[in-house]
């Protein structure tokens, strides 16, 4: 069953119960989905007159970019689920796979709202300057979203053991987070007035 199947409140509140699922990963989807949202939002409300074609193109890539970060939401609650309701092998704990399958899945819905922010950074030129700050509100939603996958990358690429794929997963977060933190930087100056 779907986590976007339940409501808001009912959301909330199985994130708050004390079980594993949902937790941080699929949260923060789901909060990176709302900021995909919010960046929809903005760039349908504006005319954006010799952009016009650059909007609508913005429109549709953020269109075909909020199924995929759905289902990243409901992979986090199945490669979670699965991990936590696995036997333990030994002292060791998890087994490489379940641990690789749930660091695998963090980057990629990091690497989804890395490119919610892109569009978002692409798209702010093509809204109204009233709707600029909900673009600048998306990128800091996503942005959030993505620094707290790579919370769990960090947590779970600790358990793997040494090796080239670690290793890469390493250089893979590392990178996400640079490009992330590189966009916000241009998106939100924080030296001066969003609209100046």
């Amino acid at each position: 069953m779907s986590i976007w199947s339940s409501s808001l409140e009912s959301f909330r509140d199985k994130i708050a119960a004390d079980t594993s699922v949902p937790s941080c990963g699929a949260t923060s989807c789901v909060c990176a989905s709302f900021g995909l949202a919010l960046l929809l939002m903005a760039l349908r409300k504006s005319a954006a007159g010799n952009l016009e074609d650059d909007r609508k193109k913005i429109i549709y890539e953020v269109e075909q970019l909020m199924p995929l970060m759905k289902a990243q939401a409901d992979n986090d609650i199945r490669a979670f689920s699965a991990f936590i309701n696995e036997p333990l092998l030994n002292s060791q704990g998890h087994s490489q796979q379940r641990i690789l399958d749930i660091t695998l899945g963090a980057l990629a819905a990091a690497r989804c709202c890395l490119q919610g922010i892109e569009l978002a950074e692409n798209g702010l030129r093509c809204v109204k300057p009233f709707l600029q700050c909900d673009v600048v509100a998306a990128v800091l939603t996503m942005h959030a979203s993505l620094s707290a996958l790579l919370l769990n990358v960090d947590s779970d690429v600790d358990q793997l053991v040494l090796s080239d794929r670690k290793s890469d997963l390493i250089l893979s977060r590392s990178d996400l987070q640079r490009k992330v933190d590189e966009a916000l930087a241009r998106v939100w100056p924080q030296d001066k007035s969003l609209l100046a």
